[in-house]
């Protein structure tokens, strides 16, 4: 039986019998994603979206969709299976709509950037970077864990029910601190300020983890997965060593996933780059899925990945947005979204997406829909 027939929902008399291929005459977008995350398969591989707003934008007007449901039509002409929730105030406050310079709900600052084609907002001030005493951190004005409102959670999950819903609660400490401290200071911290390190994040995580206990506790009975993202590696690898994300970055990451089982719910990471290295300690804290398997990052091939990790992560995402989906040909995007759902699908284990979360301006419009409908037919 090949990879094929297995793929769409065609099973060995021996995975009947093991319950591993499961097939009905109609299957939800929800079914589809958590049977990926059970390691079983279905009719199909399920895929996400995410993308850049101008990417939004120019698909509205392609598919000539308009409206206040504009995003579902859209989900529904892609066969998205997942929708995400953000809380509201999830990096900025509402005082700050519409502000080039903005204060963030964690006090760091940015200012909106322009490029070719869209905008980004950039990093202009980290208030704890050259303060390198506890007290500092001590005498920080922290947010309280109230600030983000999940209070929408509860009717945007219900009308996206047929779904896969992902509920966010706000980023790791780690991707927290990068900001406050400044990249360049807390990368020193983690090498000869350890105490200091250690306290900055344990700070962080007190307000992170209590927020993710509201929402789990008031408003996340229709979430399935919760999503963090805590970005650790570069391009060729971490950017500390695995001695020290066991000892900075694991304890509180293993809290955050022991919430989330806690209330019956998956917990996927969202970690860019070369992360092979840390994904045993990843995995011993619990994680379920692992976004976005940056598959041109140093030790990332699709295939290892399959073979090492594969009965322990459901990998999600993995379609290159470096070369192949800015780049490439729409034949070549087509095979590369075979390749991958051969590979990192087989068995269950995989939703299908961008290989770094957002699809950014630079892919062709024609690439975006090659990635999409191969997927759906494949």
């Amino acid at each position: 039986m090949g990879a094929c027939e297995r793929r769409i929902g065609v099973a060995t008399p021996r995975e009947r019998m093991d319950n591993h291929t499961w097939k009905q005459d109609m299957v939800t977008s929800k079914q589809r994603v958590l049977a990926a995350m059970e390691h079983r398969t279905t009719d199909r591989v399920p895929v996400t979206f995410d993308a850049a707003s101008e990417v939004y934008d120019t698909l509205y007007e392609h598919l000539k969709i308009n409206g206040k449901n504009s995003k579902e039509a859209l989900f529904d002409r892609l066969n998205v299976d997942t929708w995400m929730i953000l809380p509201g105030n999830f990096r900025y406050p509402k005082s700050e709509d519409g502000k080039t310079d903005k204060t963030t709900i964690w006090g760091y600052k940015t200012r909106v950037t322009q490029y070719s084609g869209g905008s980004y907002d950039e990093l202009v001030y980290s208030p704890l970077a050259g303060k390198n005493d506890i007290q500092d951190i001590k005498q920080y004005p922290w947010p309280s864990p109230e600030i983000l409102d999940f209070s929408h959670f509860p009717a945007e999950a219900g009308d996206h029910q047929n779904r896969a819903v992902i509920g966010v609660f706000t980023h790791g400490a780690f991707h927290v601190a990068c900001y406050l401290r400044s990249m360049t200071d807390l990368m020193m911290d983690f090498a000869l300020r350890k105490n200091y390190a250690q306290y900055l994040l344990g700070r962080i995580s007190e307000v992170s983890l209590a927020a993710l206990d509201r929402m789990l506790e008031s408003y996340g009975s229709g979430i399935d997965i919760v999503y963090m993202c805590d970005d650790y590696c570069s391009q060729k690898g971490p950017l500390f060593s695995p001695d020290v994300f066991r000892e900075l970055v694991v304890p509180y990451l293993r809290k955050a996933v022991e919430k989330v089982h806690k209330h019956n719910k998956k917990f996927l990471l969202h970690v860019c780059g070369a992360v092979r290295p840390l994904l045993p300690m990843i995995i011993d804290a619990g994680v379920d899925m692992l976004e976005p398997i940056q598959t041109r990052a140093r030790g990332m091939d699709p295939e290892g990945l399959k073979k090492d990790f594969g009965k322990d992560l459901c990998f999600y995402g993995g379609v290159d947005l470096q070369q192949i989906l800015c780049k490439g040909t729409t034949q070549e995007v087509s095979d590369e979204v075979k390749r991958l759902i051969d590979v990192l699908g087989r068995d269950g284990g995989y939703v299908l997406g961008p290989g770094h979360t957002y699809i950014q301006i630079d892919a062709p419009l024609e690439n975006i829909m090659a990635m999409y409908d191969t997927a759906s037919s494949a």
